[in-house]
């Protein structure tokens, strides 16, 4: 104790000059501080960042799900409340569904250009000919063609029968009967408006049945 200085000094106790040792534990002191204080912060920016972490993972994936390919079977499960489609299994490679739309389409096209070219007789070949490409590959072509080939051969059927029903009258009425002759035609004809309302549904993939139709194909 010094004995000059007065017995209440208040800073008697207290050094004058603080040694490097304080001011170093004083300087590590606010530096711990500031690091509680940073990471508080960026714990903060982590629970704000979350969120839209997020929000870009969903995004990302709904637009992922939109650019995903659609599927190859659209148009191969069995219909309801549909007559001459073909219930079993098929074994060949699977078509895409626009392909099986084009085909469809071509099945009923090619009634009409066999028809116009053969007057009715040869409207079968262009459907028979997609029935036996795609009927293991494609449930909605191998409908399409084949209600086009049934149709096709109930033409062939009905203008035979015409024929000859006719040429006998023609027989029986000397000769007159003959001027009915052109009517052997008309099941071609028939025909023709059903293959281009097939046509035009095929394209939009619908399952359309013929009005009337014999379905010796399946």
């Amino acid at each position: 104790m010094n004995e000059n200085s007065h017995p209440y000094d208040p800073y008697r106790d207290q050094p004058a000059n603080p040694g490097p040792a304080a001011a170093s534990e004083a300087g590590a002191a606010q530096h711990g501080a500031g690091h509680q204080q940073n990471a508080a912060y960026g714990q903060q920016g982590a629970g704000h960042g979350q969120p839209n972490a997020g929000y870009g993972q969903a995004q990302g994936s709904a637009y992922a799900g939109q650019g995903a390919p659609q599927g190859t079977q659209t148009l191969d499960a069995l219909p309801a409340n549909v007559k001459g489609v073909y219930e079993g299994p098929l074994s060949g490679q699977p078509t895409t569904e626009s392909d099986a739309k084009l085909w469809s389409m071509f099945s009923h096209l090619a009634v009409l250009l066999g028809h116009l070219l053969s007057w009715g007789f040869l409207g079968w070949i262009g459907p028979l000919i997609i029935f036996l490409m795609y009927k293991d590959r494609n449930r909605f072509v191998r409908y399409n063609a084949a209600e086009a080939l049934n149709g096709a051969i109930a033409v062939v059927i009905a203008q035979v029968v015409l024929g000859v029903v006719l040429g006998i009258f023609g027989f029986v009425t000397l000769g007159l009967g003959f001027a009915a002759f052109p009517l052997v035609g008309i099941p071609a004809l028939i025909q023709l408006i059903f293959a281009i309302i097939g046509a035009v549904r095929a394209n939009q993939g619908e399952w359309w049945n013929y009005p009337l139709n014999i379905r010796l194909v399946k």
